[in-house]
Order: C-alpha cells, then structure tokens, then sequence
C-alpha cells in the first residue's frame, strides 16, 4: 500500500501523466477488474480480504487517473456505500479512512518535491487540502455505516437477519427453534409418505445437527450429528438446489443414511431427497427424506420445497403474531393436523384475522363445474355479508383470479371513485371496501379455493400480507390433498371387491352431500335400485364361479346405462342402486326403462349348459326435499318389490313429496 501511494504521488506530480490515454485504459481495466472480484464477494468467495484487493484496485486506478481529481473518484463513494451493507460484511468506515489516508497522503507527497522551497512553505497551504481529502471518505463511510445499521439492525423483525459490526453473523437466533415446528414436519411426512423425515440444522462448530425428526420405525438416532466433512453435508454445501441421491449397495446405503442404526434396509434402492435451508446465501441447515425401493414423484420433491420456504420464513421472522407466544406459522401448522376440514378452515381464517387486523377474511370454496364461489366461512367487519352465500364465478375480483389463477390486489383508484368488489359486480352498502386482496388455493392446476382480505381503508394490504395469504393457501392445498387422499382411501375400502362399484356405506355419504346441494338448489335428485330376477336359483344353476361373472356382466351394463355424474353402487348380492342428480319424473322413466332393457339378456356361460335368460325388476324413487333424500333407498328397494309382484322386467317410478307418494309404473 505504501509503494502504492508513492508510485501515484508520482504520477500526480507529472501533468504529462494525468492525460495519458494509456494511464486512463489501464485505470478503466482496474476498475473492470474491482468490479468483477464484487461479483466474487457477493458469491462469498474470498471474504473479508476480497474487500481489501477491490479498495487496493480502486486507489490505484483513481490515483493513475488523476485521484481527486480524477473522473473516477465518485467511484470511491460509491464502493463505500457498497461495502457497508450487511450481505458483504465490510466496514464502510475502515474503508473511507483507508481511502481518505491514501488521497492525503498522495496529495502532499505530489506536491512537496515539486520545488526548491523549504518544506514548511510548502507543507503549511496543503494542509486544508489535504484535510479535505482524508475527511471527505471518511465521514462518508461513517454516514453509510449509520444509515445501513439504523436500517437492518434497529427492528427486532429482522434482528436474525443482521450482521455485528465485525461482519460475523449474529448466532444469537438460530434458524429453527428446538421442537417449535415438529408439526410442520410432521404434516411433511404424512404428505410424503416418506419413511423418514429429517431436520438439520447447522451448529456453530459446522456440525449439522438432527433436531427433529419423523419416521414410521424406530431406526434413526435421535440428536445425530452429521460431521461437516461428510458427503451428505459436502452435497448439501455444494448446491443450493434440492438434491435426489440413489444409493444401490450397501456400502453407499450405510454412508448415506448414517443417522439410522446399521443394517437397516440393507436390500433394494434407497432414495435421498436433500432440501438445503438457506438464509442470507448461506446453509443453514437441511430437510432430508429417505424413500426405501420407489423414486419420490416430482410433486412429493415440490412440495418439500414449498414446505422449506414456509421453514424459512417462520425461522427468520419476517412475519410474526405480535404478542404471541408462538409464531403464527406454528398455529397455522397446529390447525392444519386438525381432523375435520371444517375446524381446520375456521382456524385459518381466525389466524388471519389475527394478522390482518379490522379486515374481513373469507374463505370460499370455488365449483368450477358449476360455476359458482360459496364462502365457506368469513370473519370480520363484513362476515355477515359474506359468510353462507354463494356468487357467480365469473364476477368481481374472485371470479379474476379464478379465472388467471393468480394472486391480485386493487383499492380504490382516487377519493370518491369506484369501489372494490371482492365477490360480485353489484353495489352495496355491504360491498364497498377500500381495499381488497386475494390469492387462489390451486390443487392439480385447478382453483379449489379462494381466500380473500377485505379493509375500509385505501391501499390497506401490503405484500407481506400477499405472502401471508400466499403461505396460508399452500398449506390449505395441501391439506385438502391430504383429505383427498384420505377421502380416496376410505372409498378404495368401501368399495365392492367383486365389482369394483361403491359400497352402500359410500352411497349413503353421497346421498348426504346431495341433501346439502338439494337444500342448496332445490333440485329434484332420484334413486334407482335394480334387482336381478330369481337370481338365487340361476346362481344355484351356474355355480358360484358362473354367478360371479353374471353379476360382473350385470354391473357394466348397468353402469353404462348412465352418464359420468351419476353415482353407481353395489347394496346387496343381486343389487345395484344409481343417484341421479336433477332428475324429474321424465328423466327418471326414461332411466329405469333404459336399465331394464339393458339387464334384460341372455348370459352364455362357459359350459354349454350354462345359457340362461336375465330380467331385472326396477324401482325408481325421487324428491326435491332435502330431508327425504337419505329415505330414497330405502323407498327405492320398497318399489322394488312392488315392481317385482308386477312381473319380471317391470319398473315403478314414485316422487316423494310433503303429501306423500305419487306412483308412476
């Protein structure tokens, strides 16, 4: 540094130099060359000494130039306010007195050898220059220092994001709190379907530490520390991007999985997915999950990525329920392991009223198919407004979002102009609002979903609030995906082995979902249950084998007599019933006359004796009276038998109504 400052005291005390254009490109390639080692710091290559090289460059091409004068010294002004930010942990003010030193220095040392004066005379009119050019920098430095702390070090929502004043930083508040989010990973886990589900997080001896974990045995170690020079964490440093790792042998499964005890699943492939938690663009930690002989699906490697973003977010406290003892995302992840649907949407939008305070949440539910957005539940100044009512899906901002499936946000464009509709077009003392927000719950790329913020006030919503409601949408997803498949589950073992069609227990569950749409609509809804003619002496005839195929013959065809919306069941041994939604007098005729004729043939079994003629008796029953609709299958079956004393092949048709029944054979 000091050879630096003598060769450009130099070069200043020669006027021939300050000009030269060879001076003035080697400058401009110093300056490329500072700008490219900012681009390695701001990559954390090379650390604090990176910082010293570009300040090195900089004098150096500012001096070759014409220092103070030069027209590259802003340069040095603005490297100052670039280096007192806290993602490059330098020192703004070390700096600007590195700099104001060197300009000073190089300042009187081009000018005292200058001529054949005493060096007191000389000396004595530099000296307010000189001053000049150390304080300039120098306080500079001091100014961006102050403001840069004032900015990221005062509020305590970003205390674990901030850097000490020694560019080291502050460990105080770890990334993930011992045992606060165990249900987030387990809401993970059951996700997933994963056989075990890790988290570690990165202790300041560069050990990763195992501080939850998740399993369907008890073969991982519980508080496993993972050492720093270990290829899980070497693949975990080394990439910034979610990492699938297959292990074959049994060498590289032992390696791999060294937090479960020796010997566990030592046949087969073993799968690793690493998701590396990150944080100011350095690791943190990681979720690791481990499939046994199956490759995890892309979806179960996005949501573990979704679900890493919500980590890190609740970890670094960028939003957080004031005067709560635990953060909001750990609510949110409490209310979401709750068991009905029901409870678990009513706690999210309390949570987000908590939030979002003197606003009104409501959570929709959208019908594509129908074309309609009924809100499930509202909470706030407009609830009454809002909660139980159904709207078009195509109107207001709701039906703009469903129809783009992307997040928006309006307030009123100027004092007295129109107001902001969240629901519908319509206007209302109930529907002004100043502000409004809302994002869609998207599941298989369709919008299932809506929540939406509604305030009084213009310009009410920020985009940490659009993050909120985009937070609390993933984890509705997915925990309908969670009730889906718990929804698939229970209809895969309520469904009939031989056949494969529902069971009675899954048409009752359908007949209450349509009592709820005829009480909604008011829509007739019908049953149809049809009965194989005598077909206890046919199966006695055929053998059981043979009577097996007649009734598998018997549930296509009557299966195909119907469109895809209405639902097909198995009641009895020789039994099949049909929900028909919408279904009048007319539509019902038509359908018990198309099942007769369908189950009217002639069954050729695989013995040459085995030909025999089928018939089945009808019995049709419906009602637009939603709490006679759970007595349709009872009265259908009643029909039934009554078409059955008619003659084989027959059908009766009745409508239920408050005065009683009104037959149609």
């Amino acid at each position: 540094m000091l050879f630096l400052v003598l060769a450009s005291g130099r070069f200043r005390s020669s006027g021939s130099y300050a000009s030269d254009p060879v001076l003035f490109l080697l400058g401009t390639g110093l300056m490329l060359l500072c700008a490219a080692l900012a681009q390695l710091a701001q990559k954390r290559i090379g650390g604090r000494i990176t910082l010293y090289w570009i300040c090195a460059g900089l004098l150096l091409s500012v001096q070759l130039t014409g220092g103070s004068h030069s027209i590259f010294y802003s340069v040095y002004l603005l490297f100052l306010l670039w280096a007192s930010l806290p993602s490059n942990g330098g020192s703004a003010t070390e700096l600007g007195l590195i700099i104001g030193f060197t300009e000073a220095f190089s300042l009187l040392n081009a000018s005292i050898w200058t001529g054949g004066e005493s060096l007191i005379s000389l000396l004595i009119p530099l000296l307010l220059p000189a001053l000049k050019a150390l304080l300039v920098p120098f306080l500079f430095g001091l100014a961006s220092d102050w403001l840069m702390e004032r900015e990221f070090f005062a509020g305590d929502a970003v205390h674990t994001n901030a850097k000490s004043r020694s560019g080291k930083e502050d460990t105080d508040q770890p990334l993930i709190t011992s045992g606060a989010y165990y249900p987030l990973l387990q809401i993970i886990h059951r996700n997933s379907r994963a056989d075990s589900t890790c988290l570690f997080v990165r202790s300041d001896d560069g050990f990763y530490r195992m501080t939850e974990h998740e399993s369907g045995d008890k073969t991982v170690i519980s508080r496993f520390m993972l050492p720093r020079k270990h290829r899980l964490a070497r693949i975990v440093e080394n990439s910034s991007e979610t990492v699938i790792v297959r292990a074959d042998s049994r060498e590289e499964r032992s390696e791999l999985s060294p937090y479960r005890f020796p010997g566990v699943g030592d046949e087969g492939s073993l799968w690793i997915v690493i998701c590396p938690l990150i944080r100011e663009k350095k690791i943190e930690g990681f979720l690791l999950q481990d499939f046994l002989d199956e490759r995890p699906s892309d979806s179960i490697v996005s949501d573990l990525v979704n679900f890493s973003g919500i980590f890190q977010k609740a970890s670094s406290g960028e939003v957080s329920a004031p005067g709560d003892e635990l953060s909001w995302i750990v609510k949110l992840v409490n209310v979401c392991n709750e068991n009905s649907m029901d409870k678990a949407v009513q706690g999210m939008a309390g949570i987000l009223a908590e939030l979002i305070p003197d606003s009104t949440i409501s959570i929709a539910d959208v019908d594509s198919r129908q074309g309609r957005t009924s809100v499930w539940v509202s909470r706030g100044p407009l609830a009454r407004w809002r909660g139980g009512k159904i709207f078009d899906s195509s109107e207001g901002m709701a039906g703009w979002i469903i129809k783009n499936r992307v997040p928006c946000s309006r307030s009123r464009i100027r004092s007295g102009g129109k107001n902001v509709h969240a629901f519908t077009l319509e206007s209302g003392m109930h529907d002004r609002a100043g502000s409004c927000m809302g994002v869609p719950v998207i599941r298989e790329k369709e919008v299932i979903a809506l929540i939406m913020a509604e305030h009084k006030d213009d310009n009410a919503f920020m985009e940490h609030h659009e993050g909120i409601l985009l937070t609390v949408a993933g984890m509705f997803s997915m925990r309908e995906e969670l009730a889906g498949l718990r929804q698939k589950f229970r209809n895969i073992s309520g469904r009939d082995t031989l056949t494969g069609l529902p069971g009675i227990s899954l048409l009752d569950r359908y007949l209450h979902h349509m009592a709820k749409e005829v009480q909604t609509y008011g829509w007739y809804v019908g049953v149809i249950v049809a009965d194989i003619d005598d077909f206890d002496s046919m199966n006695r005839k055929l053998g059981y084998s043979e009577g097996d195929r007649l009734l598998k013959d018997a549930a296509i065809r009557f299966r195909d007599c119907f469109s895809d919306d209405v639902f097909i069941a198995r009641i009895g041994s020789d039994s099949f019933a049909a929900c028909i939604p919408k279904a009048g007098k007319a539509v019902m005729e038509a359908m018990s006359q198309r099942a007769v004729d369908a189950l009217s043939f002639v069954y050729m079994g695989n013995k040459s004796d085995s030909q025999i003629s089928v018939s089945a008796s009808i019995g049709g029953v419906y009602t637009h009276i939603n709490r006679k609709v759970l007595l349709l299958t009872g009265q259908a079956e009643k029909s039934v038998s009554d078409a059955r004393a008619a003659g084989p092949g027959t059908y009766i048709v009745r409508k239920i109504d408050l005065s009683g029944t009104e037959t149609s054979p």
